[in-house]
């Protein structure tokens, strides 16, 4: 009588083991990559060459085997990929062949979500990873069938749709928390972006498909954070601006515009929230991939910009210049946030700069031509070196001095042949002076320029 109890209570404390093990290791690593980053730091403050320390492996006593790999975390992993995609296909070729009624559709697509459900339940406690994988996939197929039923069929109002997509969020972020697995955000959240795409096209209800995406970057974003599962959210983002940029590439109607403005500056904050939130949150030092993060984001951003507002029929390179100048101020201002309130992250500063200035440049390269555009190079350029020889910045002086190697190079392969002879002379005897009073104040100025250490920004 006793006996399955005891076996039950062995079992659990087994798992939760597994748990407090996988967490245990978790946290070493990210100890490790922070010992990596001061040692990074002391290297560039002290210009001495320090030899990183290998990475910490807890599982020394155990050898990686391919055969393990893939019969217990690969084949799984893309057997429930395939059989999403299998029950998708398959319920769009009932729709195409109209083979069962719209009702018998959609109950047969949620009979399949919580079967796989249960068996997630009833596998839990012997195969764990494979009821996260199953629970997951159950999720999705729960994900597509809601959205489904409302978007093509009207079968729900759309409060209960929206609380039922509401609920499936909350629950499957609770139990990846539960299965402390990144597979079920990984398929049963990241997964279901892609699901409506299988089933039909979504031009006619962009606002419900952003929607849609939304909630589910909701759930994504909260276990990015709290978990500390940067993957899922650097998965999430991707996923998030591809079926944005694709869809305002191939399905953008100008009716669409004000909702489509809205969900881009939703789904930018929302993932630039994303990154700092280690920051202010978390209190975690931002690692290299953040920043590139937030250069993504600002990317993606000056994309879909340009897909919704710049290439019109009229007045498009007009409009691409504004735009370029709005991305640039945009970026910008980051730039200057992180200088102002986050001095330590000087990587992410030094990034977040580069993008602003070479939208800038862009910005000049669009709105005017010819003479005027290498004048304001060249002034820019010298705006940009002196910045940096006040501020001791070598960065900053770099990007001044690749400028004017720029604008060298477009007015001997370009201007040379455009201009008239006066702009010619003006324009060559500008450049050499300033050539020439850039390298007098690296003559003047070396021994504090090359012996001091300047400035990293």
């Amino acid at each position: 009588m006793f006996l399955p109890i005891l076996v039950t209570m062995k079992e659990d404390e087994i798992r939760q083991l597994q748990i407090e093990l996988e967490q245990l290791s978790r946290d070493v690593q990210l100890q490790q990559q922070k010992i990596h980053q001061l040692q990074k730091r002391i290297a560039q403050l002290t210009y001495s060459e320090i030899t990183p320390s290998p990475p910490v492996n807890i599982h020394t006593t155990q050898k990686f085997s391919l055969e393990n790999f893939i019969g217990l975390r690969l084949i799984n992993f893309i057997g429930i990929i395939v059989l999403v995609i299998g029950l998708s296909i398959g319920v769009k070729y009932a729709i195409d062949r109209n083979l069962i009624s719209e009702v018998m559709r959609i109950s047969l697509a949620y009979l399949a979500g919580i079967v796989l459900y249960l068996l997630s339940l009833r596998l839990r406690k012997k195969y764990f990873l494979f009821s996260a994988l199953l629970f997951s996939g159950g999720m999705a197929s729960l994900y597509f069938t809601t959205y489904a039923a409302y978007v093509y069929y009207n079968m729900f109002l759309f409060a209960v749709a929206f609380a039922v997509m509401v609920a499936l969020t909350i629950y499957a972020v609770y139990e990846a928390t539960r299965y402390n697995r990144q597979e079920i955000a990984l398929l049963g959240l990241v997964g279901a972006y892609g699901i409506p795409f299988l089933v039909s096209k979504n031009a006619e209800r962009a606002d419900l498909f952003f929607l849609y995406i939304s909630l589910i970057n909701i759930g994504v974003i909260y276990l990015s954070v709290n978990k500390l599962w940067k993957t899922v959210g650097i998965v999430a983002q991707i996923i998030t601006w591809v079926l944005f940029i694709g869809w305002a590439a191939m399905r953008y109607d100008p009716r669409f515009k004000l909702v489509a403005t809205s969900f881009m500056i939703l789904f930018f904050m929302a993932f630039l929230f994303a990154v700092i939130a280690y920051k202010l949150i978390r209190k975690k030092s931002l690692h290299i991939n953040d920043a590139y993060q937030l250069i993504l984001n600002n990317v993606a951003l000056y994309v879909s910009i340009l897909f919704l507002f710049g290439f019109s029929d009229k007045g498009a390179t007009a409009d691409l210049a504004i735009l370029t100048l709005v991305v640039s101020g945009v970026v910008g201002f980051q730039a200057i946030l992180f200088y102002s309130y986050l001095k330590e992250e000087l990587y992410t500063t030094r990034l977040l700069s580069s993008l602003a200035l070479a939208l800038f440049v862009m910005f000049i390269a669009f709105n005017w031509d010819g003479f005027t555009v290498t004048f304001l190079w060249l002034l820019t350029a010298v705006i940009v070196f002196a910045w940096g020889f006040r501020m001791r910045s070598v960065r900053a002086r770099m990007a001044g001095i690749i400028l004017i190697g720029v604008t060298l190079g477009k007015l001997l392969a370009l201007d040379s042949l455009t201009f008239t002879t006066v702009q010619k002379v003006i324009a060559y005897l500008v450049l050499g002076i300033l050539l020439l009073v850039v390298s007098f104040l690296y003559q003047k100025f070396k021994q504090q320029l090359f012996s001091d250490k300047d400035s990293t920004i």
